[in-house]
């Protein structure tokens, strides 16, 4: 669905509109071939229907999982027929709808960076506490090492998270804030 402006010099352009939609995930859509093509999202009574973007399709290692609350970022798909409900296409990722998350586990296996050092570790509970070299070496974070805290999440394969980590048994997490480095 494309909506019509007109800037300063008369000119009038085709622009697409963004919204942020938050809701419990209901059911995947899955494609003939076998990939999951976007999901159905339930708020209130009402429910709407994302579709992942046509080159992530059968590509996303994480999708959210059924009963999961999210937010994602939309648009208003152009649809054929007489859909059932509302139709959008996902614009970016999705992010777990209630914000910051905390966290009570084991690190059982440390994680490691592309250039090997320590960056986190992979919790008892599948989840990857991200912590980049700095923060893991400030920490002095090992196995069997329990750690409580909070950060925000983002989805990874298996229907876990990876958590950025911004507290960690009462210390904040150092994270640096200079030149990006691929894969900390």
């Amino acid at each position: 669905m494309r909506e019509f402006i007109t800037d300063w010099f008369g000119t009038s352009r085709a622009v697409k509109l963004t919204m942020k939609k938050t809701g419990t995930v209901q059911a995947w859509n899955m494609s003939p071939k076998g990939y999951c093509e976007g999901f159905l999202l339930q708020s209130g009574k009402k429910i709407s229907q994302i579709n992942l973007h046509k080159d992530d399709r059968g590509t996303l290692t994480a999708i959210p999982q059924i009963g999961e609350k999210i937010t994602v970022q939309v648009e208003p798909e152009d649809t054929h027929g007489e859909p059932a409900h509302e139709v959008f296409q996902m614009t970016e990722g999705f992010q777990h709808a209630d914000g910051p998350r905390k966290f009570s586990a084991v690190i059982t296996t440390l994680n490691y960076a592309l250039h090997g050092e320590v960056n986190g570790g992979i919790l008892d509970s599948g989840d990857f506490l991200h912590l980049k070299p700095e923060g893991a070496r400030a920490l002095a974070i090992h196995e069997g090492m329990l750690v409580e805290g909070h950060g925000d999440t983002k989805p990874m394969a298996g229907g876990h998270v990876v958590i950025e980590a911004t507290m960690v048994n009462g210390e904040e997490v150092v994270r640096h804030h200079g030149k990006k480095k691929k894969h900390d």
